[in-house]
């Protein structure tokens, strides 16, 4: 299957849509995806027009209300498409939602889904272009498919069309977070949101099911439901203080008065007494107990209902929430290692911004910006490090990365030294200056000769009792980076780490050209001041450079050979 604007090669035609519309990034295929709306979070309502399938006018006399339909109890299913995108084109043929209009929808005898169809590009969106007739490069989107004389039973709403644009083209997709076409929505009538994928098949009475394994009940008189996103940070450092609260919704028919809640830290379990009053499908979000102490390690926390309005909840569903975080308050340790071996990375925490695409991944730790939406990120922090009595802290790991035409993915070391609070960035790399490869279309998976290593020293940490040191991988929906065998040090690096024959640097301390006598081909030059920030880069490499730029100190060189790094220290004076 294609994806809009994806890296197969669909034709150049796409290709070149992938420079026009930046607004597109490919979607991975997952049942629930979750790239775009976190799932179980709030769909955000709207009023919209559509447009008459046969005249080509904005029917203006009627709005399509979002939560209208959700109160009358209907799971309303949302394609986000364009009709210049060929993927979107792929799954209209597949008549998914045709099928779910028919066989679901307001003239069927189940009568409990509703579809709605919104055009959301921002360009070749005429009537020209909506029904076909614009020219090739536009698919029609009015008729069922293939069927040239049926039109779709469905709502087509173009926002680019309507009246109120921009206001509400604006609105729609900032409050769906639409980064990519298709997208493809179930909504349920508690408003709860989940994103599904389209494979190519026709998966009407998949998606149909969804509604019974995520969508609470609401046919129940006192039932209630909690959230279902986090309520914790992954990881605390220094000290554990943590003022947890959870959406709660009421999803039966009367009227939300009190609920009884146990939360349980560990051998701690409290009892909470919530009341106030909520109607069908309204929430409210509730404080719960605050959570101290200085005990290291893995904690859970656990929040159940007991009971709503003074009776047995009469609803299953979300009734339990769950979720284990981090503490990391004290530190003893200077050195720490991470191979990744396993996706248990034990006192290190990863946060997945991406939506699944961050994660380790064949014994290496992947951003898969091939993927990844533009902008998202992945984080990996290594556990509290104790440099109280290290006056040469240093970091060394490995790094490999393929740039995808112009794309611009980018990794980044940042350092804390009181707790998170504030952030140094002391390595950066992006774009041709991360990659390690030369650049490709395919999906890049890195093999073990195609790392590039660095080494950091730390100066800024030194003799320091709480840093904290973070990777931050930030994608450009360009291509995968990876990293791997991360050290960090209580000692410094420098000349002593790579021993290399053959090569010659002189003057040594050098005031304005440098020499480089050496046997090997030098593809690229880095310079690292003694703060291990990256200071210039030499794409070009001859006999000498010149570095009569660069203030006076100490900088290390990091060379990339056509047989690996090396790295050698120089004095500018």
């Amino acid at each position: 299957m294609y994806l809009c604007n994806s890296k197969n090669d669909y034709s150049l035609k796409l290709i070149i849509m992938k420079k026009i519309f930046t607004l597109f990034a490919a979607m991975a295929m997952m049942a629930f995806s979750y790239a775009q709306l976190p799932a179980g979070s709030t769909a955000p309502d709207f009023s919209l027009y559509e447009i008459d399938k046969t005249t080509g006018e904005m029917i203006t006399s009627q709005t399509i209300n979002l939560y209208s339909m959700l109160n009358d109890y209907k799971t309303v299913y949302i394609d986000v498409s364009a009709t210049t995108c060929g993927p979107c084109y792929n799954f209209h043929q597949t008549g998914t939602l045709e099928s779910i209009y028919n066989n679901y929808g307001p003239n069927s005898a189940v009568n409990d889904s509703r579809v709605l169809f919104v055009e959301g590009a921002q360009t070749g969106n005429s009537w020209a272009a909506i029904n076909g007739s614009a020219g090739s490069s536009y698919w029609d989107c009015t008729h069922s498919y293939g069927s040239s004389t049926e039109l779709v039973p469905y709502p087509v709403i173009p926002l680019r069309l309507a009246p109120n644009y921009p206001t509400n083209y604006n609105s729609f997709h900032s409050g769906y977070d639409i980064h990519y076409f298709p997208t493809l929505y179930m909504i349920c009538p508690n408003r709860m949101i989940f994103e599904l994928d389209r494979n190519g098949g026709d998966e009407s009475a998949t998606f149909h099911g969804f509604i019974n394994t995520k969508c609470p009940a609401w046919n129940h008189t006192n039932d209630a439901a909690l959230g279902i996103g986090r309520i914790t940070s992954n990881v605390y450092y220094c000290d554990l203080n943590v003022q947890p609260q959870i959406e709660l919704q009421n999803m039966g028919s009367a009227n939300l008065t009190s609920a009884t809640l146990r939360v349980t830290h560990g051998n701690d379990v409290q009892t909470l007494n919530w009341t106030g009053n909520l109607a069908q499908f309204d929430k409210e979000l509730v404080t719960l107990p605050a959570i101290t102490g200085s005990d290291n390690g893995q904690h859970t926390l656990t929040v159940e209902i007991v009971d709503v309005n003074g009776q047995t909840d009469e609803g299953s569903s979300y009734n339990s929430h769950t979720e284990t975080f981090s503490a990391q308050v004290s530190s003893n340790i200077s050195t720490a290692t991470q191979n990744f071996s396993s996706s248990n990375l034990n006192d290190w925490s990863a946060v997945d911004n991406t939506g699944g695409y961050f994660g380790v991944y064949n014994g290496a730790l992947r951003l898969r910006a091939y993927y990844a939406s533009s902008g998202t990120t992945g984080e990996l922090y290594a556990p509290l490090m104790n440099f109280s009595s290290t006056s040469t802290p240093s970091l060394k790991f490995n790094y490999a990365h393929r740039r995808y035409q112009s794309s611009n993915d980018k990794l980044q070391v940042k350092v804390s030294t009181d707790c998170g609070n504030t952030w140094t960035t002391v390595w950066e790399k992006s774009g041709a200056q991360l990659a390690t490869v030369t650049s490709g279309s395919g999906e890049f998976n890195a093999t073990a000769a195609q790392y590039q290593t660095a080494w950091l020293n730390l100066t800024e940490c030194a003799n320091q009792p709480n840093v904290i040191i973070k990777f931050v991988f930030t994608s450009d929906y360009g291509n995968n980076v990876f990293v791997d065998n991360i050290e960090i040090l209580n000692s410094p690096v420098g000349i002593e780490d790579v021993e290399e024959g053959g090569l010659a640097i002189f003057p040594n301390p050098v005031k304005d050209v440098l020499n480089i006598n050496y046997d090997k081909a030098i593809n690229q030059i880095d310079v690292y001041d003694v703060n291990g920030k990256l200071v210039k880069t030499l794409t070009t490499v001859g006999s000498s450079i010149n570095v009569s730029d660069l203030s006076d100190g100490i900088y290390m060189l990091n060379m990339q050979t056509e047989e690996g790094l090396v790295v050698r220290k120089i004095v500018k004076e």
